[in-house]
């Protein structure tokens, strides 16, 4: 009789950035007020506020693991406290999880199959490599924090949506980013990030104030000079494309070190038009 609720099509991942799932094992151990905790966790990670890059996955033999309370899919469907949550939402975040061929057994088995960041889900775990077991919100986003963050010059540009929630890299930034390589990187991601959590915490509504943000971070923002922006020659170096092929005038710039990083506020958002050295001025050419 459960067996026809559970009914799941077959679907694969396909190559997203982290990969979630679900451990058998770890419900063995689990009565069914903590599934069901497990489960409102998850439902606000792979439905509610799922990441594009996420995947979250399970294999049929799930349903038959036994848990505490009986098997996972009895659980599921006629022992969870909340009935509306049981009838109405569970069903729909199990369709959104993908059902693998083979049941998973280890990360061994798991590394090989799927890439990159790869993680267990469940409630008990008693294996080696907590820091890759997930119980919720607060392990799920430590998890993903701290590997997110292991980038190259390549895949740092491949995953600049997915680090700054307000910050736009431009078309031109990716080739600005293949003739610095890796000597700057962390000090380009270390300013990006101070940025973006300026955005967030202080620029709201408004004009965006560069003076008011050089007073609340550590930036180091400012304008050209009237004179170099009256000459065409040197407006022209900070004329960059926008994502929607608009060509604007970014003078806006962060200073640091041998770096140079040219931006536009738009809409509340920072878009990022050029990062390099420093562009000609009519007192630096």
């Amino acid at each position: 009789m459960i067996r026809a609720k559970l009914t799941i099509p077959i679907l694969y991942n396909s190559e997203k950035m982290f990969n979630f799932y679900l451990y058998n094992s770890s419900y063995v151990s689990a009565d069914s007020k903590a599934i069901e905790d497990n489960l409102v966790a998850l439902n606000d990670l792979a439905v509610k506020d799922k990441k594009e890059n996420d995947a979250f996955m399970l294999h049929a033999s799930l349903w038959d693991t036994q848990t505490v309370d009986g098997s996972f899919g009895e659980v599921v469907f006629s022992k969870m406290e909340d009935a509306q949550f049981s009838m109405l939402v569970l069903p729909r975040l199990f369709q959104m999880i993908d059902s693998t061929e083979t049941e998973i057994f280890d990360f061994d088995d798991f590394d090989a199959r799927y890439k990159i960041y790869n993680a267990f889900y469940g409630v008990n775990f008693n294996i080696p490599e907590m820091d890759r077991c997930i119980t919720g919100k607060e392990s799920y986003t430590q998890f993903r924090d701290q590997n997110i963050w292991e980038v190259t010059p390549a895949s740092f540009w491949e995953r600049r949506e997915s680090l700054f929630q307000r910050i736009i890299l431009c078309p031109s930034v990716e080739n600005d980013l293949h003739k610095i390589g890796g000597t700057y990187l962390g000090q380009i991601i270390s300013k990006l990030q101070e940025l973006d959590k300026y955005i967030a915490g202080f620029w709201k509504e408004g004009a965006f104030n560069y003076v008011g943000a050089n007073q609340k971070a550590a930036l180091n923002i400012s304008p050209e000079s009237h004179k170099t922006m009256s000459q065409d020659k040197y407006k022209n170096q900070r004329m960059f494309s926008m994502p929607d092929g608009r060509r604007e005038c970014f003078e806006l710039h962060i200073k640091t070190g041998n770096l140079r990083f040219h931006f536009l506020p738009e809409g509340n958002m920072i878009y990022i038009g050029y990062i390099g050295k420093h562009l000609d001025t009519d007192r630096f050419n």
